[in-house]
């Protein structure tokens, strides 16, 4: 069993698990359900937004090792969930945690995020005008 306290343990003690839990299965299943909706409202607020979308599609990938899902849909699971470290309704800080984990996470399971991942990303945020891209195309 992979333990997410240690893997996502960092200096501000923000441990992802504490929140959305340790079960992955349900976590998966939430970030497939919400994750579009919320990245498409708050993903220009987060620096790592392309490596963020990239994991989410890391994890939608039948060949990802479970544990790198695990990883993925824990993080993506706590910058969906409403439950948070640091309410990110908070101007500049709301969104730090879950840059903090994302950032963690993406580093965490970044050899098993490839080229097609980047590639779905890249066009998936151009379409939904998430990007310099997606913008100028509108």
């Amino acid at each position: 069993m992979i333990n997410l306290r240690k893997i996502f343990a960092n200096k501000a003690g923000i441990r992802p698990e504490e929140y959305v839990g340790a079960d992955e299965a349900r976590n998966e299943q939430v970030v497939r359900e919400q994750f579009v909706v919320k990245a498409k409202r708050y993903l220009r607020q987060l620096p790592l937004a392309q490596e963020t979308v990239a994991m989410y599609f890391c994890m939608l990938d039948p060949k990802t090792p479970i544990w790198v899902k695990a990883i993925a849909a824990a993080a993506l699971a706590y910058f969906i969930l409403p439950l948070d470290a640091i309410p990110d309704l908070m101007p500049l800080a709301g969104f730090s945690d879950d840059a903090g984990v994302l950032a963690t996470a993406f580093t965490t399971i970044s050899a098993h995020v490839n080229d097609e991942h980047r590639a779905r990303a890249r066009a998936w945020m151009a379409h939904e005008h998430l990007t310099a891209e997606g913008a100028k195309a509108s």
